[in-house]
């Protein structure tokens, strides 16, 4: 049970951002060689990175980029095991969902696991496309999108 939540901005080096990290690694890219490519990719340093916390211990994480187009990009979005189910992906989302609307962006966009294919269509995004493994993970995602 977590008594006090918070969704916070965090930039890159500080304390819940690495702990974030660490989320991302363990539970992304677990077992995929040279993780940090992924990791420390180009869009890391241009992105937004939102994560919930709750005494200082990140619960869950994930990043915002803006396309050419204004359009929002989801990524990397993780949330521990013990904590999924308790609303934390949503407060995520629903947090760069808001940071979309107030840059006008007309969509937003994300590449799902085929396991979290239902907890995108919950918020309203739909799919698009053909499923496709993922040159990265190996793991099936499929593209998604949210109008705004």
């Amino acid at each position: 049970y977590l008594i006090s939540v918070n969704v916070k901005e965090v930039k890159i080096g500080e304390e819940l951002y690495k702990q974030g990290v660490q989320i991302r690694r363990d539970y992304l890219f677990n077992g995929i060689e040279n993780p940090d490519q992924y990791l420390q990719d180009p869009w890391e340093k241009k992105s937004i990175h939102v994560v919930v916390e709750s005494n200082a211990m990140v619960l869950g994480v994930g990043r915002l980029t803006y396309d050419e187009d204004g359009n929002g990009i989801v990524s990397q979005m993780a949330v521990k095991p013990q904590f999924r189910g308790e609303n934390v992906g949503c407060m995520i989302l629903e947090h760069f969902v808001k940071l979309c609307v107030f840059s006008s962006s007309e969509k937003i966009y994300t590449s799902a696991r085929e396991s979290a294919i239902g907890f995108y269509e919950k918020s309203g995004f739909n799919t698009i496309g053909a499923k496709f493994t993922s040159p990265k993970t190996g793991i099936v995602h499929v593209s998604m999108v949210l109008g705004l």
